[in-house]
């Protein structure tokens, strides 16, 4: 089993959301140390302390010598804290928090500290309703995990959220990721096996999800993939690894990759813009998240990226030699307009592959989709009819009321 230790937190607890709620930070590594627990109310973030208004919903932590029992009574005294209900309109925040938040938050997030890959849960997510299922999320090759920046506060009145974060220096192997997060599973299974435990794979993330689902097929497993990178054999990231496996090292920093893996800025720029604003205004303001693009150099330097292709070709690999032992509920997301991955006929791979998966298109999307424009993930959970709490789905008890975000939308689309 996965050990725990104890860690500075992570720079996250220190963002710009107006609704900042405290709590404790699990982290969750491959160490074999003792664990301890954080609380936001003093922190140490890069040598300073940060002191925040402590909530009422911490999440202890596993000593890591299989006393599970103690992880599942702190987490009923969580539960006895949680919401009973969401009131009809809530505020989901979709668009406090921007792709301009991502960058600020790992520019702080990425600093060197020597420790392995470890799980933390963001300050924005809050409360979840009572008897929420767990929601891990599993990142792409940008590794931070902050990839669900724009739908923390959504996902986090549904889900107990985690999301994992693998340093940008870190070098464990696809197994060992995979062990990770199959441990993790497991723990969360035992200490609450009727409830559904929820995979979010963002492009690498996907294949450890399809990776994890294979190994633990009587896990009740709800997988979202977004672009996953199974079709990594067939994509534009294949030449590149070749290219960069035949370069001297000097040579890596010619490599034009940025604007590759970024995906379509102009769709990320967007979020938080007026849609009744001028065609030209909305166009000119892609142009305020070039400072932040430099930062995208530190978050995947290129030193780094040979070692995350690498990782990447061996995940796809392991995982589509793996689809037919997957027995979880799959949904794939899809954008139509995904420049890296032949996203569009793997999502139909992949439905005709798993026993168990549906399909969403979203044609005028790029491949950085849950940082886009427009994509509510919570929404989309809810309009597939995946959300649920235990095994089964009860389209009573299961049921979530409409957010103001959502009432908008609609209006938006009937009004034109």
């Amino acid at each position: 089993m996965a050990s725990f230790i104890g860690f500075q937190a992570l720079p996250f607890f220190t963002s710009n959301s107006k609704n900042k709620r405290g709590g404790q930070v699990q982290v969750r590594s491959l160490s074999g140390a003792d664990s301890t627990v954080l609380s936001s109310d003093s922190v140490v973030v890069n040598g300073t302390s940060i002191c925040g208004e402590r909530g009422r919903c911490g999440t202890s932590i596993d000593q890591g010598n299989g006393q599970l029992m103690s992880k599942v009574v702190e987490k009923r005294r969580a539960e006895d804290d949680a919401l009973e209900t969401l009131k009809p309109l809530w505020d989901d925040r979709y668009g406090t928090e921007t792709i301009k938040d991502y960058f600020d938050i790992a520019k702080d997030i990425i600093k060197p500290d020597g420790g392995p890959p470890r799980w933390f849960s963001p300050i924005a997510c809050g409360c979840p309703l009572k008897d929420s299922p767990v929601l891990l999320f599993l990142p792409g090759m940008d590794g931070t995990g902050l990839g669900l920046v724009l739908h923390h506060t959504a996902l986090g009145k549904a889900f107990e959220v985690w999301c994992l974060h693998i340093p940008v220096h870190d070098r464990t192997p696809c197994e060992g990721l995979v062990k990770l997060v199959e441990e993790t599973v497991r723990f969360e299974h035992a200490s609450s096996p009727h409830k559904p435990i929820y995979l979010v794979g963002d492009n690498f993330g996907g294949c450890l999800a399809l990776a994890v689902a294979s190994r633990n097929p009587a896990i009740d497993l709800v997988l979202i993939l977004s672009n996953p990178a199974t079709s990594f054999g067939r994509s534009q990231l294949q030449p590149l690894f070749l290219l960069l496996e035949a370069m001297p090292d000097g040579l890596h920093s010619a490599v034009p990759y940025l604007s590759s893996i970024m995906g379509d800025l102009v769709k990320v720029a967007a979020v938080n813009i007026e849609t009744m604003l001028p065609p030209e205004q909305r166009f000119e303001r892609p142009s305020g998240l070039l400072p932040y693009l430099s930062d995208f150099v530190d978050i995947i330097p290129m030193d780094s990226l040979l070692w995350k292709l690498k990782l990447l070709k061996s995940a796809a690999a392991y995982a589509n030699s793996r689809l037919h032992a997957v027995k979880a509920e799959v949904l794939v997301l899809s954008s139509g307009r995904d420049k890296i991955l032949p996203s569009r006929d793997e999502a139909e791979r992949l439905k005709n592959s798993l026993q168990d998966c549906v399909v969403r298109y979203f044609k005028d999307s790029g491949h950085t989709l849950l940082l886009e424009d427009g994509i509510g993930l919570m929404t989309v959970i809810k309009g597939t009819f995946k959300y649920r709490r235990a095994r089964r789905l009860d389209i009573t008890s299961d049921f979530l009321p409409p957010s103001m975000t959502e009432l908008k939308y609609f209006s938006d689309q009937i009004t034109g």
